[in-house]
């Protein structure tokens, strides 16, 4: 799993689950050949019932795609987490991706006893998250060293923007894969031992994408790439991406669920220029 996309969830514009647009999505992420992470915070999996969630596997897991899945675990309640992984356990997932948990801010203590809790109840490995910005605790380097030998525990996702942290992370765990969680920051991540990204823009572009995961020597395309990347990164994820995903036709609504808002997005008149720029890019440097 070198490039996995953080799949969005489409929605219709009375607000339910467009399920024929998240089809068609994932098809055409099975067609690159890229993993897929369903229900992570591009999945907006914070905004779903928990029957929603049920029912996105379910419809996942029933089209057959023949490339990795991973599931997203909400960092809220340790017991409904607990009882998530349990319903997730009966499908053939090839991984989890477990969340710090949001609102409590636990000391390493805490964080360490909610993780290794999860990784004791996961039948697949387990990803762990680090994501400041949405979840208020850093992923503890600490809770890494503690976890580092359990056997469930097959890397992390790393969206804290610190190559500081990063470095630190990969000092602990020359054995695990650092997942880059941030597309602009690929080629520096890479640079530094990243093992794969976890990738937005390639809801969108996925043969683009595809080629910046493995086209690191190739600077001019790295440099052109990361303007879309960042251009997408200006608004709260999924806003941004969704908006792109409706003007190609792939999903037939932009519509997030509040507190999310289509107006809040950043820079939306530039969005046409945008798109025919990645897309004129994933042509002439994947030809």
């Amino acid at each position: 799993m070198k490039l996995l996309t953080a799949s969005v969830t489409p929605f219709l514009d009375d607000h339910k689950i467009d399920f024929v647009s998240f089809r068609r999505l994932l098809f055409s992420q099975e067609e690159s050949g890229s993993a897929i992470v369903v229900l992570g915070s591009t999945g907006e999996n914070m905004s779903l019932t928990n029957q929603e969630r049920r029912s996105i596997v379910d419809f996942t897991f029933s089209l057959g795609l023949k490339v990795p899945i991973v599931i997203g675990v909400p960092g809220v309640s340790l017991y409904e987490s607990i009882e998530w992984v349990r319903f997730c356990n009966d499908y053939p997932i090839d991984a989890f991706l477990l969340t710090c948990p949001i609102y409590m801010k636990p000391g390493i203590t805490g964080q360490t006893l909610w993780f290794e809790t999860l990784l004791d109840q996961v039948y697949s490995p387990g990803i762990l998250y680090n994501i400041p910005s949405r979840a208020g605790t850093p992923l503890y380097p600490e809770t890494v060293v503690s976890l580092a030998d359990h056997p469930k525990f097959l890397g992390i996702k790393d969206s804290g923007g610190s190559l500081e942290m990063f470095v630190k992370y990969s000092q602990i765990t020359p054995h695990l894969r650092l997942y880059c969680g941030d597309d602009s920051l690929w080629p520096t991540m890479a640079r530094l031992g990243a093992y794969g990204l976890v990738s937005v823009c390639s809801n969108a572009w996925p043969v683009g994408t595809q080629y910046y995961v493995k086209s690191v020597q190739d600077h001019q395309f790295q440099k052109e790439w990361q303007v879309i990347c960042s251009w997408l990164a200006k608004t709260t994820n999924p806003i941004a991406i969704k908006a792109v995903l409706k003007y190609q036709k792939i999903i037939t609504s932009s519509v997030v669920r509040i507190p999310l808002s289509v107006d809040d997005f950043v820079e939306h008149e530039h969005l046409p220029y945008m798109i025919a720029k990645a897309s004129e890019l994933s042509k002439v440097f994947t030809s």
